[in-house]
């Protein structure tokens, strides 16, 4: 980022800054917040024990964990998706919270009482809480009163019905005397509501070496896109994203000649974290964006381009189950489709990954439409996140992802196989390439037969689909190849973390599908270059095609003929008699391909397709 800081204060103490920011969201992982917040997400009703390392809102580890030692029931989503703007919580963080219920004739749940415990803490400092709920569209009163204690107790009730501004606060705790805090929600004085529900929806938790008066914390912003070598197509629309606090209104500016005039876009409020822009109908290879508010600004670190909007796109569509849907990571931004779709689609404008992935499926759900299930097999075909549909929205390349459901339903390796050769059939008739994750380790107990069927369909992946495989496997498995390495375990047994899915985006741009896709979609789009030079019958071709030149050629012509991975399939110099040929298809396949014609002087590029 190329940061500008118009004014700025900071608190430093005697050893550096005085105070620390850690934000915290409480919530569901739909909502999750991105950035350098703290995420909390409970994954069963009435779960404690989970917890989380603190960092700092500048992404340093404050030496915090915070444990859910009293549970909630679970989440609720009707927060506020417009929370004030000079409040230092963003939308993902307010739009939902934890809930629970004082009354059983909810759903027969009981919560008197819900909190978590801070503990790593420094017996020197102080520590205070800035906290916000909300739940709209509801007409009692849903107070909620927090409780801090440690060294000493203090309580602040917050009428979190329809709340978009408020918050409770409560300052200056120091930990009691075996170094801890513990922080209580239930239902305040004023609550109304028959349940008697209580929320806890994000806490800025403030770490100090004095006591503080206030908290509200000094505004930051940074830009996080664009920042530089980007390619965007004009009238397209692309999301501008920062992370901030503190700055009410955002102010978005445009600049198409590397910073020397700005153009005003829209004003936006800064808790959103994003603004819609609408690309500028200029073409251009000095683009920039600059974000301002509370004296404070940030531009794209360097230049991007714009470029006409063709209606081109390139577009791959992946299939799966749980592992490709994005469970397991913290965040949904963590998991690999959401990384990989970020890294092109924030490339280049063109790109465009649909997900039609689902957590359970095995291979039998994204088999053809129509194709037959066999007896024994309680699955059915998916019509809406099958093969079929994927190749009905026109994808240049398809990723199947099926880690270890096949296995874990026992199902053999000879019917995996099976699946995947009518899936390849497909996919082959459509002239779309077909990339497939290997399975990936699972905990499957003492079931040594269901290990047996993961490290087979390695090997049979491999076998199979050749460099179209992708190592999902490798360096993720217990060394008996039952169960995932403790760094690299969502904590389930089944389900990979934020870091295994990391390796496994990294894995998925070393194969350059996003490449492969764009050059073979390029290369189709040829728009019979030269058109006027030839003519050529019939089309689709079934046994020759007849080549006719519009101009006199005298030389020998090369007939070069690629598949839709660019590969040459097929390459022979034929003599041209009065200006025509004959070519023959010979021994190739039934499919769509690229017939290059070419000399010393010219050549001309046209799609064929072969019945």
């Amino acid at each position: 980022m190329k940061k500008t800081i118009l004014f700025i204060f900071l608190l430093i103490g005697t050893f550096g800054f005085s105070q620390q920011n850690a934000f915290i969201d409480f919530g569901n992982a739909a909502n999750a917040s991105s950035g350098n917040w703290n995420n909390v997400i409970p994954t069963i009703q009435n779960e404690t024990g989970l917890s989380v390392d603190l960092i700092a809102s500048n992404g340093v580890a404050t030496g915090v964990t915070l444990t859910i030692t009293d549970s909630f029931d679970l989440i609720n989503t009707n927060g506020t998706t417009t929370p004030n703007a000079a409040l230092p919580f963003i939308a993902s963080a307010t739009r939902d919270s934890y809930f629970g219920a004082t009354d059983a004739g909810f759903n027969g749940n009981v919560n008197l009482t819900g909190g978590f415990t801070l503990t790593g803490l420094d017996a020197s400092k102080y520590y205070s809480f800035s906290v916000f709920a909300s739940r709209v569209g509801v007409s009692d009163n849903r107070e909620t009163l927090y409780t801090v204690a440690g060294a000493s107790t203090d309580s602040e009730a917050l009428n979190v019905s329809n709340n978009t501004s408020n918050t409770a606060n409560i300052l200056n705790i120091q930990p009691n005397a075996d170094g801890n805090i513990t922080f209580q929600a239930e239902p305040g004085d004023n609550n109304n509501n028959s349940s008697g529900f209580f929320y806890l929806g994000a806490v800025q938790l403030i770490i100090s070496d004095e006591p503080i008066t206030n908290t509200e914390p000094d505004p930051e912003l940074t830009l996080t896109y664009p920042n530089g070598g980007h390619l965007w197509e004009v009238n397209k629309t692309v999301r501008v994203k920062w992370e901030s606090i503190s700055v009410a209104d955002m102010l978005v500016e445009f600049s198409s000649d590397n910073g020397a005039t700005w153009t005003s876009i829209a004003t936006a409020p800064g808790a959103l974290q994003y603004y819609d822009l609408l690309v500028p109908d200029v073409i251009s290879t000095e683009c920039l964006v600059r974000i301002s508010g509370e004296g404070l600004s940030d531009t794209s670190e360097a230049v991007f381009e714009t470029i006409p909007n063709e209606g081109v796109v390139y577009k791959i569509v992946v299939l799966g189950s749980s592992t490709a849907f994005g469970t397991g990571p913290s965040n949904p931004d963590h998991a690999w489709v959401n990384k990989y779709r970020d890294y092109l689609e924030g490339g280049d404008t063109r790109y465009e990954v649909v997900n039609l992935a689902l957590g359970g499926y095995a291979t039998y759900e994204i088999l053809p439409t129509g194709t037959s299930i066999p007896a024994g097999v309680s699955r059915t075909v998916d019509t809406q996140r099958n093969i079929t549909k994927a190749l009905s929205l026109d994808p240049g390349g398809i990723i199947i992802n099926m880690p270890s459901n096949d296995a874990a339903s026992g199902y053999p390796v000879a019917d995996q196989l099976a699946n995947y050769s009518l899936i390849s059939a497909v996919a082959a008739d459509a002239n779309v390439p077909l990339w497939v994750t290997t399975p990936q380790p699972r905990d499957f107990g003492t079931n040594t037969t269901k290990v047996d069927i993961q490290v087979q369909m390695i090997a049979e992946t491999y076998n199979v689909f050749s460099d179209m495989a992708i190592d999902f496997w490798t360096g993720f498995g217990q060394a008996d190849n039952n169960g995932i390495l403790p760094q690299y375990d969502a904590g389930d047994g089944i389900h990979m973390n934020d870091a295994a899915h990391q390796i496994l985006y990294e894995r998925v741009i070393g194969k350059d599908i996003g490449s492969t896709v764009k050059d073979n979609i390029d290369a189709l789009g040829v728009d019979d270059f030269e058109q006027q030079l030839v003519n050529f019958y019939p089309n689709p071709v079934i046994d020759y095609l007849h080549i006719k030149f519009t101009q006199n050629v005298t030389q020998p012509v090369t007939i070069t003929i690629t598949d839709v991975l660019g590969k040459t399939v097929s390459e022979e110099t034929i003599l041209v008699y009065q200006n025509q040929l004959q070519w023959s298809r010979q021994s190739l396949e039934s499919g769509l391909y690229l017939l290059t014609i070419s000399n010393s002087n010219q050549t001309s590029t046209h799609r064929i397709l072969i019945n």
